[in-house]
């Protein structure tokens, strides 16, 4: 089996999520993955391959334009705004009603965050968008090698 392990997720690391109406320590760390990508190593389950650049083609099929230039852009909009916002991570506090409309980004930052978050479990970091893409990569590969004629593989990522 082939393990497509995601070399950059460990620049996403959240400090602070909310759960249940509180700031708490963020659950989902960098320490998981490395804790299964070791006991993949340890057992010497399957073969760990780096996964190749991320299909931007293929990106654009999944997802927005718009959204992808937000993940994009988004640290650099938040560091820009404040630079003590570089210490902070970035997560919504305000989403659009069901009946806002979707079609037009607003002009305000913390709205567009609202826009493209599901909820305030999943900060944003300044490594978030290489993590992602090289997550996403790890995924293609996988599915590729599968469609290749692999019988299994197994994409370890995050975010």
């Amino acid at each position: 089996m082939q393990v497509f392990h995601n070399p950059l997720h460990g620049g996403h690391v959240g400090r602070h999520e909310m759960f249940r109406g509180k700031l708490v320590p963020c659950h989902e760390t960098p320490d998981r993955l490395d804790h299964v990508l070791a006991e993949l190593r340890r057992r010497q389950v399957g073969t760990l391959v780096t996964p190749g650049e991320p299909d931007e083609t293929l990106l654009r099929q999944i997802h927005t334009e718009r959204y992808l230039h937000f993940l994009a852009t988004a640290w650099d909009e938040w560091v820009a705004q404040d630079p003590a916002n570089a210490a902070l991570d970035i997560l919504p506090s305000v989403w659009p009603g069901h009946a806002f409309r979707t079609d037009v980004l607003p002009a305000n930052f913390s709205a567009r965050v609202g826009m493209f978050s599901f909820d305030a479990g999943t900060p944003l970091t300044a490594g978030t968008w290489a993590a992602a893409r090289a997550g996403a990569a790890c995924a293609v590969d996988a599915a590729r090698a599968v469609a290749g004629g692999q019988r299994v593989a197994f994409s370890l990522s995050r975010p």
